[in-house]
């Protein structure tokens, strides 16, 4: 029997604009401060579409954070300054969300470790911790007053993304021991060293960023570099590479002592492209490419695995301001091939990316995977956003995770963002995933059920 199912959403959120209070501002620099603070209270009915994790999640589940931060800059020598910034975030979430990190009762591998070891999860985790702690260095005019490149060099823990965060944007696992799984307001990457060169109108990036995972033997350092020219006001060309490095200890289940290792080193070759054919009209696209190589060595033996994987995105969007409601629509088709490397993608608009509050949320992640996406934005008052998103998942090689189909499903949200004052975001939200065959394989146990699940969605910042 269907029942109405809600989800209850307050949150201060990283999704929408950061507000701050100026403490100082004048000839010597300026110094502000400011704080976010999310909620958010979920409930579900026919979670996994009623397959066989269902009775080990929770239905619904409570999330809170709290991130106070401030920023300032130090006018330096002419046409330059010294920045910084510092952030801390708690974070906590009542009951087990429907990632499956931690589930209720059940002995499960803890994180945080470089080995596994089983114990049960609390139901209330929470987690204190530095967030962003950064300083840099930016300048112009550097070396006369009529040139035109800007220097920006800056290091810590700080935040740091790549064109629409399809590979690069969020530097750290939320959720787990730590909390706050959906909210995700840790994005900063560790130990960052990275280079900013503006010469007219391109821009150079060399970098170098790590990973905070749940899991301490998963971390990624990234080395890369980045080219990003704007060929016109609508129109950007970009190119990147990137080289990914991991090296972990292998360990029986609950020892510490090592029995061998892995090595990571990937390399990413990224290129990405926007633009507009029409004032109304635009295309975005994006392709990676992935050499993949892991070294494993167990004892005395050596093995080495090569795979090449790609992945990437076409988009279309046609937009009408004349138009009643201001209607925008967009079709987009992503794909991340069987063995593609996702990194570490992160959320910049409903749908990217993490693709579907439901199976992007909490199942599937941007690898064995092509997707369908369509959407429709509307504007019914300058402060109300109405979002309406269609998405069929596809498995790229459904063999991979023992399926006999490919076709996983299809989901449909609807959101509805309402900027109440600038400090204050309200959002309303439906969403429905219905699985397919592959789908239903995918989930296990009895994964035929609509799962369905409502958002009411508040946020304030200072």
């Amino acid at each position: 029997m269907w029942r109405i199912i809600f989800f209850l959403f307050i949150t201060l959120s990283s999704r929408s604009a950061v507000a701050q209070y100026s403490l100082y501002e004048g000839d010597i620099g300026q110094l502000s401060v400011g704080a976010e603070f999310q909620t958010a209270l979920f409930g579900n009915i026919n979670n996994q579409s009623g397959g066989s994790a269902k009775a080990n999640l929770s239905d619904s589940f409570w999330e809170l954070t709290a991130k106070p931060r401030i920023e300032g800059e130090l006018n330096a020598m002419e046409h330059s300054k010294l920045y910084g910034g510092f952030s801390y975030v708690y974070s906590s979430t009542l009951n087990h969300d429907l990632s499956g990190y931690t589930q209720k009762e059940v002995p499960m591998y803890q994180q945080e470790s470089d080995f596994m070891t089983l114990a049960t999860y609390d139901n209330y985790r929470y987690s204190n911790e530095t967030e962003a702690l950064f300083l840099g260095w930016k300048s112009d005019a550097l070396f006369s007053e009529d040139d035109n490149m800007i220097v920006d060099l800056s290091g810590g823990r700080q935040n740091f993304i790549l064109g629409s965060g399809f590979l690069l944007h969020y530097g750290v696992d939320n959720g787990g021991n730590r909390g706050a799984g959906w909210i995700n307001p840790r994005t900063a990457f560790n130990n960052t060293i990275i280079l900013r060169l503006h010469i007219d109108d391109i821009k150079y990036e060399g970098f170098h960023l790590e990973t905070r995972p749940l899991n301490y033997a998963e971390k990624r350092n990234y080395q890369g570099g980045n080219v990003e020219y704007a060929v016109s006001k609508s129109t950007t060309l970009g190119l990147s590479y990137i080289n990914t490095t991991n090296h972990r200890f292998l360990h029986d289940n609950g020892s510490p002592v090592s029995l061998g290792s892995q090595t990571l080193d990937n390399d990413t070759f990224n290129a990405r492209f926007d633009f507009a054919l029409l004032d109304n009209l635009s295309l975005s696209t994006e392709y990676a490419y992935q050499l993949n190589t892991k070294k494993i060595t167990h004892k005395q033996a050596v093995n080495n695995i090569k795979n090449h994987a790609s992945g990437g995105f076409g988009q279309i969007e046609y937009k009408r301001d004349d138009l009643f409601w201001q209607p925008i629509i967009s079709y987009r088709y992503a794909i991340q091939g069987d063995g593609f490397d996702s990194m570490s993608p992160g959320f910049s608009t409903w749908g990217t990316w993490f693709q579907g509050e439901i199976s992007g949320e909490w199942v599937l992640d941007n690898a064995n995977l092509s997707t369908h996406v369509g959407k429709l934005v509307l504007t019914p008052q300058e402060s109300v956003t109405l979002n309406l998103i269609y998405y069929h998942f596809t498995f790229v090689n459904a063999r991979a995770f023992d399926l006999t189909s490919s076709n996983y499903g299809n989901e449909l949200n609807l959101l509805t963002d309402w900027n109440v004052t600038d400090a204050m975001h309200l959002s309303v939200g439906l969403e429905a995933f219905m699985p397919s065959e592959g789908g239903k394989q995918y989930l296990g146990g009895d994964a035929n059920k609509v799962w369905l699940q409502g958002m009411l969605s508040a946020s304030f910042e200072f």
